[in-house]
């Protein structure tokens, strides 16, 4: 495996992502504490306590995850975006460097990235309410999980879209919707029968849910159930990711 080409190209990712931190780093934590004071405070005060845990606190996970996703997907969609119109792209597919090595030095600066911004954001909440980390193993693994699922779909519609506007159209109407209804702000519980029933359709209800037994022990779903569906989810999109580079879909043209 040639590691010396997969750490300096992570190098360049991370290099770009700290050279905008304002827009990296000051976006998300701000949009954040935005979520988390409304909700947490103003929402929070008139729902109580869920499952033993304040308001604010159930919502935080939820949080945390809803941006460590966006993170890991725009982060590589509009890396391969710029380097398309650059034409630097192709130069990839001549190098030295396997496809799995080209795809796993995308996903290892986009994984890093988004639990960079994930730590900031736990950081920053522990100044409003302190909040414990039941399971941190679980917790870390199943982050750099979703977090690597995330980054080879941004590699993929990074390939695939021509414009800004079209990588745009999936956290827009895709993302963004299924998160909010993947219960950040209330637990399925709270739900009649049959829209639980239909939740447990939405992947990101099982993101979300994992995420939230790392810190508190506690989950709508089976924690076993999240890791595989994620898991799923991420061989499904690596083996996408790897057939695109080995064709050179949009890329060699």
């Amino acid at each position: 495996m040639n590691l010396v080409g997969i750490y300096t190209l992570a190098k360049k990712e991370l290099k770009r992502f700290i050279k905008v931190p304002f827009q990296t780093i000051g976006s998300p934590i701000v949009t954040t504490l935005l979520f988390f004071l409304v909700f947490g405070y103003a929402v929070g005060n008139k729902i109580g306590d869920i499952e033993g845990i304040s308001y604010g606190e159930f919502i935080i996970p939820g949080l945390i995850m809803m941006n460590v996703i966006t993170s890991a997907f725009f982060g590589i969609s509009s890396g391969l975006m710029l380097q398309k119109f650059m034409n630097t792209l192709s130069e990839l597919l001549v190098s030295s460097m396997s496809y799995f090595e080209i795809a796993l030095r995308y996903t290892l600066a986009s994984v890093i990235r988004s639990l960079i911004i994930g730590v900031l954001i736990y950081l920053t909440a522990l100044f409003f309410i302190p909040f414990r980390i039941d399971h941190f193993f679980f917790l870390l693994f199943f982050t750099i999980l979703v977090a690597a699922a995330f980054s080879l779909l941004g590699i993929i519609i990074g390939i695939w879209a021509e414009t800004f506007e079209q990588v745009s159209i999936f956290p827009t109407f895709l993302i963004t919707p299924l998160t909010f209804l993947g219960g950040v702000f209330y637990s399925i519980k709270m739900l009649p029968e049959f829209a639980q029933a239909i939740s447990e359709y939405n992947p990101f209800l099982y993101m979300i849910n994992g995420m939230r037994y790392g810190f508190y022990g506690i989950s709508d779903v089976g924690p076993g159930t999240s890791v595989l569906i994620v898991g799923v989810i991420f061989v499904i999109l690596f083996l996408i990711t790897w057939y695109l580079l080995k064709i050179g879909y949009k890329i060699k043209t």
